[in-house]
């Protein structure tokens, strides 16, 4: 009886094991964009940043479909609902702390290279990163804020939205939970 309920305990603990979360999502991110177009700033923003971070490499991937996109200039939410089909940004980028989920600590501030892709075309962009330690019980938890340019001339957003500006001002910041 003893081995079984050894054996049992094994198999349980292996499951726990093997079943512990190892990447956090989200679909609900937070996005904020803003420009210039025919000299009037135009800001727009979502909440449908698709955000994906691997525990074990750190790496975090978000996907944002720009017609999500939510502006006040009525032009441009027409220029975007009209097109046919997704229009898809992603970015990829390795966050270099290697402990920013295992311990309490002050603010990280870091360059953050990520990969831009937008109409199959890939390019890199250098954005200014924060991961802020927050309390949150049981669970750890950091902020990753960033803020950062994307060059309109790499995108082939300009042939998209006539009389944008030469760069697109991008910020978002997402709650990353990790359970223990």
């Amino acid at each position: 009886m003893k081995t079984k309920l050894f054996t049992l305990t094994i198999v349980l603990m292996t499951f726990c094991e093997v079943t512990a979360q190892k990447i956090y999502k989200t679909e609900r991110g937070h996005i904020e964009m803003m420009t210039l177009i025919n000299n009037e700033t135009v800001k727009a923003e979502s909440h449908k940043l698709a955000l994906y971070l691997d525990y074990d490499s750190n790496v975090l991937k978000g996907v944002l479909n720009l017609k999500t996109l939510s502006t006040e200039a009525d032009e441009i939410n027409t220029i975007l609902q009209k097109q046919e089909d997704p229009i898809i940004l992603q970015f990829t980028g390795t966050i270099p702390s290697q402990d920013f989920f295992s311990k309490r600590h002050d603010p990280i501030d870091f360059n953050w290279v990520v990969t831009v892709t937008y109409q199959e075309k890939s390019y890199k962009s250098q954005f200014n990163a924060t991961i802020t330690h927050i309390e949150q019980g049981m669970a750890i938890s950091c902020l990753i804020s960033a803020r950062g340019h994307i060059l309109v001339s790499d995108t082939g957003l300009g042939s998209l939205i006539e009389g944008i500006d030469k760069t697109i001002d991008v910020q978002f910041a997402q709650l990353v939970l990790k359970m223990e």
